[in-house]
């Protein structure tokens, strides 16, 4: 696509680098537009995008997933490359590619958190006179801000998970087990959502509902217990991530007070999003609401969402990111009772122009704890 090859090209001037290299399976969907599944489950197949400043980008991949490459990508079927997983190298394809680009003396730019001590030994022993930079950080900064159809995409498949959600709530009763309340979300997520793919199954009751990446178990529900459950995975190579809290029968008071704050935190935090508006200023107001209420506030609140589940920018304490228009963001109170209970209410959110717009949250009154039948 001409957008993110622009895009590249813009990186590479920006951190005066002659080319950059890619290699992680996110950044190599991103680039190309092509998941290649074994990449992330067979190490030893790499997948390899160049770009220079000057040549229009080429993709190394492996001969039994070339198809794929041609199939699910943009790229021209002659800037395809493909090598023998058992005969070949494809580090020293690559680096036979950037030779041939006259890039033995240039600034290379490589994801230098993902390359393995080996790899990174064979480039420079390859290119012993080439400065290889970590190119991280423009990886990061192009994909802040979020093409019109990474937008269409999120927003399409994020707009129906809340269904997904309730859906299983109100198919499930005290007696029945997490897994079941799993099962419900995984028939939901293929039949609602038409998701291609579920990650990181979240269901935890009772005191599990603390574990905040807790797996389903045959725990039984019981009435009064806290239920969480966090629904995330991939639609045409993009992540939802969305979460939701109920209880089995009806809520006490305590729990209503709690669930009232934790609207209030979730609706205030969102209220400040617009373009201009500093990440650290929505956590620190977020935090000083938190423990004015005797709540200890959790590490952060939000992260970018795209075609990996946590990205930039957060909002936490510890970076400070102004907003821009076309940024996703997901938005998360959590409130962890130690030895008790857990709650977390979750929404994505896009940054417009003069404001944001609510992909999930719209649909259900999350205002209101959802409640679990109790018999």
């Amino acid at each position: 696509m001409q957008e993110i090859t622009n895009l590249q090209r813009e990186m590479l001037k920006k951190y005066e680098l002659d080319a950059m290299v890619t290699m992680t399976p996110e950044n190599i969907t991103y680039v190309t537009g092509a998941y290649i599944p074994t990449q992330v489950t067979v190490r030893s197949r790499k997948v390899i995008h160049i770009i220079t400043a000057q040549h229009n980008p080429v993709v190394i991949v492996v001969n039994i997933e070339e198809p794929i490459m041609r199939m699910q990508s943009w790229m021209p079927g002659d800037k395809i490359i493909s090598y023998n997983e058992f005969t070949e190298n494809p580090v020293l394809i690559a680096i036979e590619k950037l030779k041939e680009f006259r890039m033995e003396n240039k600034r290379i730019g490589m994801e230098l958190s993902y390359l393995s001590a080996i790899d990174s030994d064979l480039v420079r022993r390859e290119l012993p006179h080439a400065m290889i930079v970590n190119a991280d950080p423009a990886f990061e900064e192009m994909r802040f801000l979020k093409l019109q159809f990474e937008i269409d995409r999120i927003v399409e498949f994020g707009s129906h998970i809340e269904d997904v959600i309730y859906n299983a709530f109100a198919n499930v009763s005290a007696g029945m087990t997490e897994k079941d309340i799993y099962r419900f979300i995984a028939n939901g997520f293929n039949d609602i959502a038409k998701g291609d793919k579920m990650s990181m199954p979240m269901v935890g009751s009772g005191v599990r509902s603390c574990l905040l990446n807790g797996e389903p178990t045959d725990k039984v529900l019981e009435k009064g217990d806290i239920v969480r459950v966090d629904v995330m995975g991939t639609k045409q190579n993009y992540y939802c991530d969305c979460c939701r809290t109920a209880v089995v029968g009806q809520p006490e008071a305590r729990h209503v007070n709690i669930w009232e704050k934790m609207v209030k935190a979730h609706d205030d935090a969102i209220a400040q999003i617009k373009p201009g508006v500093s990440t650290k200023t929505i956590y620190d107001n977020f935090a000083k609401q938190f423990s004015g209420w005797g709540f200890e506030p959790v590490a952060f609140i939000g992260h970018g969402l795209g075609l990996t589940l946590h990205e930039e920018p957060y909002i936490n304490t510890y970076k400070d990111t102004i907003l821009q228009k076309n940024m996703v963001l997901c938005v998360e109170p959590i409130h962890v009772i130690d030895g008790q209970c857990g709650y977390q209410l979750e929404n994505e959110v896009l940054v417009t122009a003069d404001g944001h717009q609510m992909i999930t949250g719209t649909r259900h009154p999350y205002q209101q704890l959802p409640v679990i039948k109790a018999d």
